[in-house]
């Protein structure tokens, strides 16, 4: 038992470093967001308010129809992948980057490891569910659809 956990463990620490590797160039901008999500000052919930305002009334003031807002949702993606590496170390300073931050940066990583993880786990045992047993698949959907429908309104 305790071997299939030291790999576990060694795989969640691959998977990491590698998560890690991958996003190293978004490091300042995922710190700053997490800085920003985490309420850190108290004047960050106000400014995640009005943003999100904002957004939404840019949309409702401009209209797209669905094809034009998924373009330009994909094309701010791509510009963003390219622009936040470059300009990222110039608006931040690359030289500030500190121990705290680094160890802030893996434990953000790794919890974006886990999530992905829990997410892949509950997607395979309802599709197991799906195979096996499709009648009880069709009832579980539709009770998390029903609390999913309560929830909402």
């Amino acid at each position: 038992m305790a071997e299939g956990d030291n790999k576990s463990v060694n795989m969640l620490a691959q998977e990491t470093a590698q998560l890690e590797e991958q996003l190293q160039g978004w490091g300042e901008v995922i710190l700053a967001g997490d800085r920003i999500v985490r309420w850190e000052k108290p004047w960050f919930p106000a400014a995640l308010m009005g943003g999100t305002t904002l957004l939404f009334l840019l949309i409702y003031y401009l209209d797209p129809s669905v094809l034009t807002g998924l373009s330009c949702t994909i094309m701010l993606i791509c510009l963003a992948d390219y622009l936040v590496p470059t300009l990222a170390p110039r608006v931040f300073g690359s030289n500030k980057w500190t121990t705290e931050q680094q160890q802030r940066f893996h434990d953000i990583c790794g919890n974006l490891v886990k999530t992905k993880r829990r997410v892949v786990g509950w997607w395979k045992r309802l599709c197991t569910l799906k195979e096996e047993k499709p009648k009880m698949f069709s009832h579980v959907l539709n009770g998390m659809e029903s609390a999913l429908m309560w929830w909402c309104c």
